[in-house]
């Protein structure tokens, strides 16, 4: 595949087929990975107003302390939930620290039972999460949704 195949073929999966695939490779891709730069802030207008107003009202309103009595109330709900379901359970302002990426994070994420079935120490953190696998043609839901190029490049 070239570059552009490669990039034109990449898409976010919900769905995998059932053939193993090589734990090597898997972590060879994760080196190379690892390599990549820290992207630049976004130069997509939209996107930014809406981060901006996420990042800027919502997360704030959402980690709020109110002497502590907030994270207590979330904790408390998610611990009940996560009783019978699969839940994020970071919900405090000290979590944060360790869940939030300017990249886009799998979404439900419940360390506490990654934990578990990994069997890692109860003070261990988990930052994120990474599918790998053969796509199944029915696992990519839905078309790209992406800025016009023409709104973002511009050439004096």
């Amino acid at each position: 595949m070239t570059f552009q195949e490669i990039i034109n073929h990449r898409r976010s999966v919900r769905q995998y087929k059932d053939t193993p695939i090589d734990a090597e490779r898997v972590k060879h891709c994760l080196e190379l990975a690892s390599l990549s730069p820290n992207s630049p802030k976004e130069k997509q207008p939209k996107r930014v107003k809406t981060w901006e107003l996420y990042y800027g009202k919502v997360i704030p309103i959402l980690y709020s302390r109110f002497f502590g009595i907030l994270g207590i109330i979330r904790k408390l709900l998610v611990s009940i939930v996560g009783m019978f379901r699969p839940i994020t359970c970071q919900v405090s302002e000290c979590d944060v620290r360790v869940v939030v990426h300017k990249t886009c994070p799998m979404e439900g994420l419940d360390s506490r039972r990654i934990k578990k079935i990994l069997k890692l120490p109860h003070g261990a953190e988990i930052n994120m999460v990474i599918s790998c696998g053969l796509r199944e043609e029915r696992g990519v839901w839905g078309d790209r949704m992406r800025v016009p190029f023409e709104d973002i490049y511009k050439r004096d």
